[in-house]
């Protein structure tokens, strides 16, 4: 079952979706955590009526362009990964929960977060 509504390349290239409703993320760590905690909350508020955003964990950026091949999410584990970002949303007020989903691309383990703007 797909979980993210569009093809991963045209997503990670920007083809069907303005790059500024993208967020790339190297790696993972507790300092990434609270970043990406913070870009739910302003992408989910979605003030510019922009649809909300994605954040792609295991990717890294440069100047707005994602830097390939990805840097990739092999060495951690997924599940924790995904449980802290769900256990810091429940902490959102009120609660909010982005659409987490693992996906392979370019043989690396990614995480993309779909975060639908709230209305």
């Amino acid at each position: 079952m797909k979980i993210i509504p569009l093809n991963l390349e045209d997503l990670i290239h920007a083809r069907h979706v303005e790059s500024v409703r993208r967020e790339f993320k190297k790696t993972w760590s507790k300092h990434i955590l609270k970043s990406v905690i913070h870009s739910i909350c302003a992408f989910a508020n979605d003030f510019l009526n922009l649809n909300g955003g994605y954040i792609i964990i295991g990717i890294e950026d440069k100047n707005g362009q994602p830097v390939l091949p990805p840097h990739g999410l092999d060495d951690q584990n997924m599940e924790d990964i995904q449980k802290q970002i769900r256990g810091n949303c429940k902490r959102i007020d009120p609660e909010y929960q982005p659409v987490l989903s693992p996906e392979i691309y370019q043989d690396k383990q990614i995480l993309v977060i779909r975060v639908p703007g709230v209305s």
